[in-house]
């Protein structure tokens, strides 16, 4: 069983004031990252880079440049970072799931041909479903 934290105690001893100033001063930073990843490494290089890709170097030819510097990337790592950069956004260009840009015209069926169960029946009217 774990011991109960008198919260009263610790409030009379806390110095408000002095916690006070102190978040005040958090505030005016940035929060640290607890995780630095590709795209924060290669941050500083981001125009040059960019440059790079435009001129003609592949996303496989950066990476192996990179890894050649020190830099542990891969060609799909790049990528991202480049669309990331190049596109405005966070994530990678292209959204995967995205609805069509035209809509599906829906298939009309005549009332005739479709019986309440939602099978055809076939010209006969033996009861067995036709054949398209």
């Amino acid at each position: 069983m774990s011991k109960r934290i008198d919260y009263g105690q610790i409030a009379a001893k806390l110095d408000y004031p002095t916690l006070d100033k102190k978040l005040e001063q958090l505030a005016q930073r940035e929060p640290p990252k607890n995780r630095k990843t590709a795209v924060d490494l290669l941050e500083p290089l981001r125009e040059r880079i960019i440059a790079l890709h435009r001129k003609g170097w592949s996303s496989q030819q950066l990476a192996e440049e990179l890894k050649a510097a020190g830099v542990p990337v891969n060609p799909a790592r790049v990528r991202e970072c480049l669309n990331r950069w190049t596109m405005g956004g966070k994530g990678a260009a292209k959204k995967r799931g995205a609805k069509r840009d035209k809509p599906i015209a829906a298939h009309p069926t005549s009332p005739a041909a479709a019986s309440p169960s939602g099978r055809g029946k076939n010209a006969a009217g033996d009861g067995q479903p036709k054949l398209v």
